[in-house]
């Protein structure tokens, strides 16, 4: 390491040994993680040493090793992560700052909101790595239909079978976050996206064929994400709702009638 400090192999040692104690706690707070014992040389050139893990610099393979395979940022499943957020912060545990365990690719509204984003009663953030979460559906959507306009919410199902103390936590993830207002935002565009497809299956196999094509573009975007992914999470919903398949979506997301004809033309012209 430079900064001036050489570092010694017994240094090293006792960072090692501080990243097996983060594995231990599985990213939970430990006050030994600020590495008090280390020498402030030591620490303030690990705290330094990140700068270097930016594009071009000596330490970019950890970002980019980081990044691999992440298309969607993991804490909200929106937009594409473009930083990486320090699980416990990196100004108060400076030997972590380049643990690749302690950092999560996010993107930038996330880990901006999220701030410091941990706490010292182990009632903060989930940690992506360590925190395993069953594969069962806890984030629920409510969808009702007023007037031309679809309207969403989605919450936390504090009744899901998590472990203890998992629901209320990511009940307040979701809050900090804003990510039901943030969901909503994405609704209108993405079901818009469906429309052809659901007043297709509408003329051709009505009410049953509409519930089966979201059951099939639930399951799809249940594998191409996963199950508590805003986007099949409010498929399941439209699924349920009545209102919704029986025609309701017709008056949603409205098809020009000149395309409806124009669709027609092509049916007969194909039939012929």
């Amino acid at each position: 390491m430079d900064l001036g400090h050489d570092i010694t192999d017994s240094e090293v040692d006792e960072v090692v040994e501080l990243y097996d104690r983060y594995e231990e706690e599985h990213g939970g707070f430990c006050d030994e993680l600020k590495g008090g014992h280390l020498s402030t040389s030591l620490l303030d050139t690990i705290h330094a040493a990140y700068e270097k893990t930016q594009e071009g610099r000596s330490l970019f393979s950890i970002r980019e090793a980081l990044f691999k395979g992440v298309d969607l940022c993991p804490v909200c499943g929106i937009d594409p992560p473009t930083e990486l957020d320090h699980h416990l912060p990196q100004s108060e545990f400076k030997p972590l700052s380049i643990h690749t365990r302690n950092l999560v690719p996010m993107c930038h509204l996330c880990n901006h909101t999220k701030l410091a984003g941990f706490d010292e009663d182990g009632a903060g953030f989930l940690h992506p790595y360590y925190d395993l979460i069953p594969n069962i559906d806890f984030v629920k959507a409510t969808v009702t239909i007023d007037g031309a306009a679809l309207v969403t919410s989605f919450a936390i199902d504090l009744a899901a079978a998590l472990p203890a103390g998992f629901a209320d936590r990511l009940r307040d993830q979701m809050v900090e976050l804003d990510l039901d207002s943030r969901y909503q935002k994405e609704v209108n565009t993405y079901i818009t996206s469906h429309a052809a497809a659901l007043h297709l299956t509408f003329r051709s196999s009505g009410q049953e064929g509409v519930r089966k094509l979201l059951q099939l573009q639930a399951n799809y975007e249940t594998k191409a994400f996963h199950r508590n992914h805003w986007r099949p999470v409010l498929l399941r919903a439209l699924k349920k709702f009545d209102a919704f398949t029986a025609g309701g979506f017709t008056n949603v997301l409205t098809i020009p009638d000149d395309v409806i004809d124009d669709l027609d033309d092509e049916d007969e012209a194909d039939a012929g």
